[in-house]
C-alpha cells in the first residue's frame, strides 16, 4: 500500500493548485486523476487577472497559447456597449496539464471507488494510505460523495 501525507483526488486546476502549495511547503503529497493529462476538457478557457495573480502564473514564461482581452463587447438589442473587463483565454486542455506538471507532485492515473477511515489516516481502495485527503475531483468527486453529500446534498 502506497503511503503520503496528503492524497488529493483530482488533478485539475484545484488539485494541482493545492498539490503546488503543499509540496513547497515540504509535504509529501499524491494526486489521483481517473484520466490521463493532458486531457480533454470542453469547457470554458476564460480565466481572470486574479486566477494568474493566485497562481502565481508569470504569463511571459507560461508555455502554451495566452491571449488577453482588454473589454468585453456587448450587444443587447440594438445597444452595444464595450465593457471594460481584462479576461485571459487559455486551452484547458493544456491549461489543466501544466498546472499539474508545474505542482511537482507525483501523479497516478486511478479511478477511486471506495475511501474508507482507519484511525487517524484514510485508505482508497486497499491501495493508498493518508493523513490527510483532499477532494478536488469536481462534480463526481468521490471524497464528497463518501463523505459530505448525505449532510450537504446538491
Amino acid at each position: 500500500m502506497q503511503t503520503c501525507d496528503v492524497l488529493i483526488v483530482g488533478g485539475g486546476p484545484a488539485g494541482s493548485s493545492a498539490a503546488r502549495v503543499l509540496k513547497r511547503a515540504g509535504a509529501d503529497v499524491l494526486v489521483l486523476d481517473k484520466e490521463q493529462f493532458p486531457r480533454l476538457k470542453l469547457c470554458a478557457g476564460w480565466i481572470t487577472p486574479e486566477v494568474v495573480r493566485d497562481l502565481e502564473i508569470d504569463i511571459s514564461t507560461y508555455p502554451h497559447r495566452f491571449l488577453t482581452f482588454e473589454r468585453l463587447h456587448v450587444h443587447v438589442k440594438g445597444l452595444y456597449v464595450k465593457v471594460p473587463c481584462v479576461q485571459h483565454s487559455i486551452r484547458r486542455v493544456e491549461f489543466d496539464a501544466w498546472l499539474l506538471e508545474r505542482s511537482g507532485a507525483p501523479v497516478i492515473r486511478h479511478t477511486v471507488r471506495n475511501i474508507r477511515q482507519e484511525g487517524d489516516m484514510y485508505v482508497v481502495d486497499d491501495a493508498f494510505r493518508c493523513r490527510y485527503l483532499i477532494g478536488a475531483g469536481g462534480t463526481r468527486c468521490p471524497v464528497y460523495r463518501t463523505f459530505f453529500r448525505e449532510a450537504n446534498p446538491r
